[in-house]
């Protein structure tokens, strides 16, 4: 694929000027080395789960590799194809010597072994953006998108058609339709799109005054794929999903002060249980001293028998503003991507959050930023690990810096620990207190 895609490129390099066609070339490499008793270990896969393991946990210590390559094909202002590509090692050491056919995130990723020679790249993005009209905008295929809520919802990858406009003044509106899956195939129905998940999406923003913006949006989640035993690969039965959300958001600035909010609400049926559900939220951040304050709080409505259960697009969504490592999913993480809160819905508990943080510029090369986290459960149900404990997961205090060796060229470091909860009083699989979990991570980023 990249030596189809250079090749594109050169022949399009050297046509005549007439063309002027544009070849745009952009990537990034990141290496990171974690020292955890919370990622790399048995008490998280997705979802952080102590029960799993004794009180007395081994560290792990891994590195982690990703390279990202983009070539954008401009043919002018209002053309251009953009692709995208991903080449991860899950950890140094994982793999070689050939793909390994298992669905596993060594057999996905690997080559991290002496002797490389793995197959191991990734498509993320291949889509057409184009302008067909003075005002309009197009975006036709694979490409990353995410919802208008801080991505609570949906900010990952999807394939699909996304249409924009700029020609109604203050209003800017956004239409979309994408497909999430199809599993027709697999279900042997003859012909595809008869078993799919799908989304419609609408968007609009309105500025009010020049500090001031409020949007709305509303998304439509229709989802009748089959659902997999992914240990025997036997069907297990089939989504019955129809959601129906609405949402306002807002974001207003003044002096050194930014405030932005949403809140959203949910109607619709999981799997034959009717669900009515609504989530909010409030940020600040203002200028103090050298650096900026910050504060986001977080609600999620949760439920002990569906109803109230907010639904949210599986493993593909994340509240990255509260700037969390281990109470939410961590900005850096890549193959390795654990969290005590992993989704917005929290298998159906919900949550409650507020986090504070403050970002620090030292020097003009030097960077640091500081957080800390409080977060429980809205409601406990048949996903809690122990109904007699409290809903208060834990608080979470982290820190990271940053230094600009090159133009380009950055290394860091950011850590965090996390103060265990009531949540999870006694529950390690010898009834005792789990371990307070940490997470320290080296990294060095290039992008170009």
């Amino acid at each position: 694929i990249l030596a189809a895609a250079t090749v594109l490129g050169l022949a399009a390099a050297v046509a005549t000027p007439a063309m002027a066609f544009e070849n745009e070339f952009h990537g990034a490499f990141t290496a990171q080395f974690i020292n955890s008793n919370f990622n790399g270990t048995l008490v998280t896969d997705g979802v952080y789960d102590p029960s799993s393991a004794n009180k007395s946990l081994s560290s792990a210590n891994f590195i982690e590799q990703r390279a990202r390559l983009k070539y954008i094909a401009k043919a002018s202002s209002d053309l251009k194809l953009v692709t995208q590509f991903e080449m991860d090692y899950t950890y140094w050491g994982n793999s070689s010597y050939g793909f390994n056919p298992n669905w596993t995130s060594a057999g996905r990723n690997g080559g991290g072994a002496i002797g490389a020679d793995t197959v191991n790249i990734e498509t993320k993005n291949i889509y057409l953006d184009f302008n067909p009209a003075k005002g309009y905008n197009v975006k036709l295929g694979m490409m990353p998108n995410n919802d208008a809520f801080k991505g609570i919802l949906f900010d990952t990858d999807m394939a699909g058609l996304l249409v924009s406009s700029s020609n109604f003044g203050k209003l800017t509106p956004s239409f979309g339709v994408f497909r999430f899956g199809d599993t027709s195939s697999q279900e042997n129905l003859g012909a595809l799109g008869k078993s799919t998940s799908d989304m419609l999406m609408l968007d609009a923003k309105y500025e009010v005054s020049p500090n001031f913006k409020l949007g709305g949006a509303y998304y439509f989640f229709k989802d009748e794929t089959a659902t997999y035993d992914f240990e025997t690969n036997l069907q297990t039965g089939k989504n019955d999903i129809k959601m129906n959300v609405l949402g306002l958001n807002a974001e207003y600035s003044s002096g050194n002060l930014t405030l932005s909010g949403f809140a959203v609400y949910e109607t619709g049926s999981v799997n034959n249980v009717d669900v009515n559900s609504f989530a909010a939220n409030v940020g600040a951040a203002y200028k103090v001293g050298p650096g900026t304050a910050r504060a986001e709080a977080l609600y999620v409505q949760g439920s002990d028998d569906g109803k109230n259960s907010f639904y949210a697009v599986n493993g593909e969504n994340g509240f990255y503003n509260n700037e969390m490592v281990i109470l939410g999913r961590d900005k850096n993480a890549m193959t390795t991507d654990n969290s005590i809160i992993f989704n917005s819905g929290n298998s159906g508990q919900g949550q409650m959050g507020l986090y504070l943080g403050y970002d620090l510029p030292v020097t003009e090369k030097l960077a640091t930023a500081f957080n800390v986290g409080f977060a429980g459960i809205a409601k406990k149900n048949s996903s809690t690990l122990d109904p007699d404990n409290g809903k208060y997961l834990g608080t979470e205090i982290n820190a990271e810096a940053t230094y600009t060796v090159l133009k380009g060229l950055t290394a860091g470091v950011r850590a965090g620990y996390a103060m265990l909860g009531s949540y999870y009083d006694n529950v390690t699989f010898d009834g005792k207190d789990p371990v307070n979990p940490y997470d320290i991570k080296l990294m060095v980023k290039y992008s170009f």
